[in-house]
C-alpha cells in the first residue's frame, strides 16, 4: 500500500495471547478507526504453520481453528471491517481494502 498507492500501513500479527478476552491490544486501541482485518481459511494457516513447525499445538487444526474463531469475534465485537484473503495475491489484497475502506491513492 505505501509504495504503489502512498498509504503507510502497518501489519500487527495477533497471537494466542490478544486472544483470551475478546479486546483489542492495547498498541491497537488508539487507533481503532484506522484498523482493518485480515482472515484466513483454516485449512491454509494450518498449511503454513506445519511448514514451520510440524507436529506442534502450534500447527494443529484445532489451536488454528480457535484462534480464527477467537480473532473473527474481535473484529465482530469491535466492528473492524475484514476480509478473507486466503487465495489472494498482495496485490489483490491491496485493491480489496481500498475498495472497501474508500481510501484513495496519494501518489501516482
Amino acid at each position: 500500500l505505501a509504495l504503489q498507492f502512498g498509504i503507510r500501513a502497518a501489519n500487527y500479527p495477533l497471537t494466542e495471547d490478544d486472544l483470551y478476552d475478546n479486546q483489542l491490544p492495547k498498541a491497537l486501541r488508539d487507533h481503532k478507526d484506522k484498523l482493518f482485518g485480515l482472515l484466513i481459511d483454516t485449512d491454509r494457516l494450518v498449511k503454513i504453520r506445519q511448514e514451520r513447525r510440524a507436529g506442534s499445538r502450534y500447527s494443529s487444526y484445532q489451536q488454528c481453528q480457535q484462534e480464527q474463531r477467537a480473532i473473527q469475534g474481535i473484529y465482530i465485537t469491535h466492528g473492524i471491517p475484514s476480509l478473507d484473503v486466503s487465495e489472494m495475491s498482495v496485490e489483490e489484497i491491496a485493491t480489496r481494502i481500498l475498495q472497501m475502506t474508500g481510501l484513495k491513492r496519494r501518489i501516482g
